[in-house]
C-alpha cells in the first residue's frame, strides 16, 4: 500500500473520530457508520483500491481495540469506478438507505465535487480525498480534505522543476476532474 494514502486515510481516520466522538445523534446508535465511494476499479484504482484497503485496515484496528467510545465502526463502501454520476448516485444511497454518519470518499476531484452539494444538503459530514482546490473553496461547512490541493502540487512541481533547470514540460491531462 502506497505511503501516501496510509497517510492520508489515517488522517481521515482520525478525522472521523474526532468528528464522531462529539456527535450527540450517534449518542442511541449500536456502531458508528461511515460510508465512502471510491475508484476501485477504473482508471483511478491506483488511487481507489489502496484507499479502500486502507480504510478497512484503520476500521479494523479501531474496533479491535473496541470501537470509537464503545461502539463499532461500520463501513459501508460502493465502487463508482471513477464515474461522477456514479459518485452521486452512491452518496444518495449512502445518506438515505444506509443512514451513514459521515461519508469518506471521492478517489478523484471529479467525483468529489459531483457528490458535494448532495452531501452538503443532507447535513453529512464529508472527508474528501481528492486533490482539487474546489473542494475546499469557498469553504463549504461539512467539507474537509486530507490532501494537499492540485494548487499546492503544482507549485511543488514547478519549483522542483527550476531547481533541475528543466524548462521544457509537456502535460497529458483527462477531463473527467
Amino acid at each position: 500500500m502506497k505511503k501516501r494514502s496510509k497517510r492520508l486515510i489515517g488522517m481521515a481516520a482520525v478525522a472521523i473520530s474526532a468528528m464522531v466522538v462529539g456527535a450527540p445523534a450517534l449518542a442511541a446508535a449500536d456502531s458508528i457508520k461511515i460510508g465512502t465511494f471510491l475508484a476501485v476499479t477504473g482508471p483511478a484504482s491506483f488511487l481507489g483500491d489502496p484507499e479502500l484497503k486502507t480504510l478497512q485496515m484503520y476500521i479494523e484496528e479501531i474496533n479491535a481495540k473496541g470501537g470509537v467510545d464503545g461502539k463499532t465502526v461500520e463501513l459501508v463502501h460502493y465502487d463508482t469506478g471513477g464515474n461522477a454520476k456514479k459518485a452521486v448516485s452512491f452518496a444518495k444511497r449512502l445518506i438515505k438507505r444506509d443512514k451513514v454518519d459521515v461519508i469518506v470518499g471521492g478517489s478523484t476531484s471529479g467525483s468529489t465535487l459531483a457528490a458535494m452539494p448532495e452531501i452538503s444538503k443532507a447535513g453529512v459530514p464529508f472527508i474528501s480525498l481528492a486533490g482539487s482546490v474546489k473542494i475546499i473553496d469557498p469553504v463549504n461547512k461539512w467539507t474537509f480534505k486530507t490532501p494537499h490541493t492540485d494548487r499546492m502540487a503544482a507549485s511543488k512541481v514547478f519549483l522542483d522543476m527550476q531547481k533541475r533547470g528543466i524548462t521544457k514540460v509537456a502535460l497529458i491531462s483527462g477531463d473527467g476532474g
